[in-house]
């Protein structure tokens, strides 16, 4: 799987201003098309990094109001668990007018999924029927996992669902919900970020077709006629 939208940055920075400027641009064209947006957050330091970004540079930028903020996984635990992703990037940019629908870490892993998959079924679909993601930021582990989809996982068996429970986690904590692959066939844009020299094993693997959780996504969003922007950095940029 060729990278057809790579962009290499020199450092961390560069590629979170980057990102951040790239997904305004893109929340923008989806507010002009469809009246709304729907941006999909992801944990993390490059993605809390270009949070901070937004936050400082472009905050009257676009109309937020406009913009429902989604997160791609969670961590079960307390809602204001250092832990939680939700927590962690809503201490950035809360104060932005969005709609937001947050998980409900605080329950088990199986009603926390429940409840968010029945809360993103309430968002606008695309012609397939499931929700329009116009706006998708991906991580990449060093194990080449993204959002809590690990490599030879049950999370990544098929679902009917767009939010599956994780159990037995190779990270901590052990319970996580994560999107089902099924849920990235709505996704418009995805953005993956990876910065630092231990991803790029996992940034190389996937640009040689390995199935690794993080080739699975971006090969999914593409055969469903979204666009996959690779951001990396020079410690991560794939070897030739």
């Amino acid at each position: 799987m060729r990278m057809t939208n790579l962009r290499i940055f020199d450092d961390k920075t560069q590629l979170a201003e980057a990102a951040a400027q790239t997904s305004i641009e893109l929340l923008h064209r989806a507010i002009d098309t469809y009246g709304s947006a729907i941006w999909v957050l992801a944990g993390g330091s490059t993605p809390l990094l270009a949070y901070k970004i937004i936050a400082a540079n472009h905050a009257t930028a676009l109309d937020w109001s406009k913009v429902t903020l989604v997160m791609g996984d969670e961590r079960i635990g307390p809602l204001d668990s250092p832990d939680n992703n939700w927590q962690a990037a809503d201490a950035i940019i809360g104060f932005l007018p969005t709609n937001k629908i947050r998980p409900q870490s605080d329950l088990s892993a199986e009603q926390a999924a429940a409840d968010y998959n029945q809360q993103l079924a309430n968002l606008p679909t695309i012609d397939n029927g499931l929700p329009r993601f116009d706006v998708l930021w991906l991580g990449v582990g060093e194990d080449g996992h993204t959002l809590s989809l690990f490599p030879q996982h049950g999370g990544l068996s098929p679902s009917s669902e767009l939010v599956v429970p994780i159990h037995d986690s190779p990270k901590p904590p052990r319970d996580r919900i994560s999107l089902s692959l099924r849920a990235l066939q709505g996704t418009q844009n995805a953005l993956v970020l990876a910065s630092g020299a231990d991803k790029k094993q996992a940034v190389t693997a996937a640009q040689t077709g390995l199935s690794l959780p993080i080739a699975l996504a971006t090969s999914i969003i593409t055969t469903h006629e979204g666009t996959v922007h690779w951001f990396v950095d020079k410690e991560a940029a794939p070897t030739d």
